[in-house]
């Protein structure tokens, strides 16, 4: 069987077309089984309990926000979801791909419904939640209709939400349970209202609207869907209604990495004394930081209408840190000049969707200083045969198998991808590759030192003034 590789240059006949395919096939399947058997391994060697979706608790892997795994845990699971991706874009119909994105809208309504109406909270709470609930009581108990309610919980079914037990009787699965109320996905799960109408006016923005070549923030698909001159921030702003899902959407969304970045980044080699969480919230990366690493002191910066909120939270889970000075909570605006100067700081910036640091940034930088952006790094796919999987094969002596996926991981990288989509319809934002990173940095007057893989789908991109760029 000739190498993949050398048989992307040639110039197939029919037959030699057919042998490639099943040459695919048969190299994702061993590809998947190697994944899954190192997904196996790690699961029992970090005496983790077995993955079930009928479980009735949630399983640790559930919530990356409490739970971090191995390195190879972390690396085999994403390598099998690859697989399976790249197992179904090879056997699925284009037809029924087509219709199978064209209908994905429709899960997320549906999985919303399930959470409006509180089906999700009733189905986890009955006594015997194994045997599943009639969808005739579930109507009776909301005051819904039956025949509405049985589609759309099938259709949650062929989501894996739910399982249906019986005829029309229906369980929640245990990946469902992040929904429950208080529980992380249920503030993830936030979805503005408008956000449907983005959707829909992207092809006319892109290819048909006057800011098609256009890179404001003010000239996006938000402005049209929602009608608006406002840049998305602001009118977030001025819309009290959503501020504060979409802050508990973006708290979650930035606690799914602090665990990885807590125990991946060599805090211990930071020079200054200082950390400043530029944007930081409500405060829970610097104090994930400050349990890890007490020497620290740390200070969180927000905009004026959070930091009242952040100051609250402090005092209350970390007293003796903000009374003795550990710990402080200020206002400033981003796009301001940074008031901490000096060698004593270094700064983090985790998820913070536009062009800062600028050159204003530079002078609070000494040359001890770091600026650590946390954030996602795009991959291009420039070779589908470009990301080999040796590292699942624990014995350096053995030469694994040449198994090869997409370079940004495929089915596993749709968050980073959807990201970038999301970011361009509201701000004409993206996520960049590293490539992009290189160049904004640079032009910063600022240089990469390190990159530092998490396990989440962000990098924390380690820099420092580039002295060079000053003389």
């Amino acid at each position: 069987m000739q190498d993949i590789s050398r048989l992307k240059d040639f110039v197939f006949s029919r037959q030699q077309t057919a042998s490639w395919h099943m040459q695919s096939l048969t190299s994702l399947q061993a590809c998947l089984n190697l994944a899954l058997d190192t997904l196996r391994k790690e699961i029992d060697s970090s005496q983790l309990p077995p993955l079930s979706q009928q479980s009735s608790v949630a399983h640790p892997l559930d919530d990356p926000t409490t739970y971090l795994p191995s390195t190879g845990l972390f690396d085999a699971r994403r390598l099998s979801l690859a697989c399976l991706g790249e197992l179904k874009n090879l056997i699925q119909s284009p037809l029924d791909k087509i219709m199978d994105e064209r209908f994905t809208v429709y899960g997320v309504a549906c999985t919303d419904t399930l959470i409006k109406t509180g089906i999700i909270d009733y189905l986890s709470d009955v006594p015997n939640p194994s045997q599943g609930v009639p969808a005739a009581e579930l109507a009776s108990k909301f005051e819904l209709d039956s025949r509405k309610i049985v589609p759309i919980l099938r259709c949650c079914a062929a989501s894996g939400w739910v399982r249906e037990t019986r005829d029309s009787s229906f369980a929640l699965n245990r990946c469902a349970r992040t929904f429950i109320e208080g529980n992380a996905g249920r503030r993830l799960n936030f979805s503005m209202p408008g956000f449907m109408s983005i959707i829909e006016t992207i092809p006319h923005w892109v290819a048909e609207s006057d800011w098609k070549l256009s890179r404001s923030p003010d000239q996006t698909a938000f402005q049209i869907a929602f009608k608006t001159p406002l840049v998305a921030f602001s009118w977030i702003m001025e819309n009290p209604d959503v501020l504060v899902p979409i802050a508990e959407h973006l708290q979650v969304f930035g606690d799914m990495s602090t665990p990885s970045i807590v125990a991946d980044y060599p805090w211990e080699q930071l020079q200054t004394p200082v950390i400043v969480d530029c944007g930081g919230g409500e405060g829970g990366l610097v104090s994930s930081i400050l349990d890890a690493h007490p020497s620290f002191r740390a200070i969180v910066q927000d905009m004026e209408n959070v930091v009242a909120l952040t100051s609250s939270i402090m005092e209350d889970r970390r007293p003796r840190d903000v009374a003795n000075g550990v710990l402080k909570v200020e206002s400033h605006d981003l796009f301001q000049p940074q008031p901490r100067i000096g060698n004593e700081y270094s700064f983090i910036l985790r998820h913070i969707m536009h062009d800062w640091p600028d050159k204003e940034a530079l002078s609070a930088l000494g040359p001890k200083s770091k600026i650590l952006i946390i954030d996602m790094v795009a991959v291009p796919n420039v070779d589908s045969t470009a990301t080999s999987v040796q590292s699942l094969v624990h014995d350096s002596r053995a030469k694994g198998p040449d198994y090869r996926i997409p370079s940004h991981f495929g089915s596993a990288s749709k968050i980073v991808s959807g990201s970038s989509v999301h970011m361009m319809t509201l701000i004409n934002g993206c996520e960049r590759s590293l490539r992009e990173w290189e160049k904004l940095i640079k032009g910063c007057g600022l240089r990469i030192t390190n990159i530092y893989p998490l396990r989440a789908h962000t990098s924390i991109i380690e820099c420092a003034l580039d002295t060079r760029a000053l003389l």
